[in-house]
């Protein structure tokens, strides 16, 4: 742990050293008038503040914060500006913070990584707050992780404006003994129900579930969460339990539209119907295999339709993680500037790399499917520079002909409502956490300027970045 320490130490001095320069700038930020009555903790005055919920943009808003949250709203008056801590948003657009609703901390750590000192729990929660927060992203939902780091994320829950706001769910619960660090094996419904028992008893929220569980213990599952008020996604294809069965369980939040492909594959894998052009599903070609099973399924199969029909019946979610299949292909945007991890350079070319990108063609046309059936779409990350890929991820949904103002919708309010967390996030509304960012360009006028300069302002405080 000698680089946490080090990084700590860094960390530490640069924090120490913005706070001194920010109440020696800030004059020229926020104007001070101590003759003024009204005590906020801060206010943006001028904004045009994107309606998450209408899709309209409002002008001229004022918006009021006190104790981190969203006190007041209301046409901007000539005294708003003589008020103390004011920001004057000079009509640039200000909308909620973004959520990433599918987080494992093995793409910030290492795979073999286990943070267990708690000396070392600060550090860490300073890193992976570095990972997002600069890009607009202020909640974060873990999509399971080690049980070994459960100590360090419950020490996280109690929330800080310097930190994103975090929120762990265990590990993902398995029926089937993988032995893979993000799993927990549950041999049957008692251990399910023992184990979600445990986990809201030590205050997690929050539940995951993952394809290779029965339908037995899924049931349980959700039945547990029901009863205990907590939140549960799976990621399911029909490896032991299919999305049609889940849907009929109860489960409404599926992680990954690519398992819609998935799990009519293994549907067909049953039948008659011959299967073999796709490449085998083994761990030299299952990367492959996967475009070329969204080739091979197409977003016009009546089975595909029918899953369609049954999640919009279902007032379901879908985390799509595009990033994951666009960036190992060259079809994410060079000025996300996300570096292709080694385990991410496929190194396809000629026709093997133009049926990739074919299948990606037919993977996002599913999402835009998905999208103008209803169906609730959130941003995900699942992979390094995670605050960097819910942008990436942002323009790719945008670039499949989603307008803007609701793809900035699905990466905040839509995202909030999937966690269970839309009483706190996800909207600018009075009540709710004052998680806001104020863009410089508006990527209302141009998508790109998502990456643009902007102020991120969390629990009613600017936050600096290292």
């Amino acid at each position: 742990m000698l680089q946490l320490v080090f990084i700590e130490t860094f960390y530490r001095m640069k924090k120490w050293f913005q706070r001194i320069l920010f109440y020696v700038v800030a004059p020229g930020f926020l104007s001070c008038n101590q003759g003024n009555t009204e005590d906020y903790q801060l206010v943006i005055v001028n904004a045009s503040l994107l309606n998450v919920k209408t899709g309209v943009i409002e002008k001229n808003k004022s918006v009021f914060i006190k104790n981190g949250l969203i006190n007041k709203i209301s046409k901007t008056r000539n005294s708003d500006y003589s008020l103390k801590n004011v920001i004057n948003a000079k009509e640039r657009l200000l909308t909620p913070s973004f959520i990433d609703v599918h987080n494992h901390l093995n793409f910030i750590f290492g795979d073999t990584t286990e943070i267990t000192n708690p000396e070392d729990f600060q550090i860490s929660r300073g890193l992976l707050t570095e990972e997002y927060m600069p890009y607009g992203v202020t909640v974060v939902r873990s999509a399971a992780g080690r049980e070994s780091h459960i100590p360090m994320e419950r020490s996280w829950m109690k929330h800080h404006p310097d930190y994103i706001d975090y929120y762990p769910s265990g590990g993902a619960l398995v029926s089937l003994n993988t032995q893979f660090y993000n799993h927990v094996y549950v041999r049957d419904s008692l251990e399910v129900k023992s184990k979600i028992e445990e986990y809201s008893k030590s205050g997690i929220k929050h539940i995951k579930v993952y394809s290779l569980i029965g339908e037995a213990e899924l049931n349980t599952a959700i039945r547990t969460a029901e009863n205990l008020d907590m939140n549960i996604f799976g990621h399911i294809e029909n490896a032991m339990v299919s999305i049609e069965t889940a849907c009929e369980l109860g489960l409404r939040n599926f992680e990954h539209v690519k398992t819609l492909f998935l799990d009519v594959v293994k549907k067909y894998e049953t039948t008659s119907m011959d299967l073999s052009g796709l490449p085998p599903d083994d761990d030299e070609n299952w990367r492959f295999r996967e475009y070329e099973v969204f080739n091979f399924i197409g977003t016009n199969d009546p089975s595909i339709m029918a899953l369609i029909m049954l999640l919009k019946k279902s007032k379901a979610s879908v985390t799509p993680t595009l990033h994951l299949y666009a960036q190992p292909i060259g079809l994410t945007h060079p000025a996300t500037k996300i570096e292709i991890h080694p385990d991410d350079k496929l190194n396809w070319q000629g026709e093997k790399l133009n049926r990739a990108k074919m299948g990606y063609e037919v993977l996002a046309a599913l999402v835009l499917k998905l999208y103008k059936n209803g169906i609730i779409l959130n941003t995900g990350s699942d992979t390094y520079e995670p605050g960097k890929t819910i942008l990436s991820e942002m323009l790719l949904l945008n670039k499949l002909g989603i307008p803007m103002n609701e793809v900035l919708k699905i990466a905040s309010l839509n995202s909030a409502r999937s966690i269970n967390l839309e009483k706190s996030y996800g909207s600018i509304e009075v009540g709710k956490k004052a998680h806001l960012i104020l863009f410089e360009e508006s990527p209302l006028n141009n998508p790109l300027n998502l990456l643009s300069k902007k102020t991120i302002i969390k629990d009613g405080i600017v936050w600096r970045p290292l």
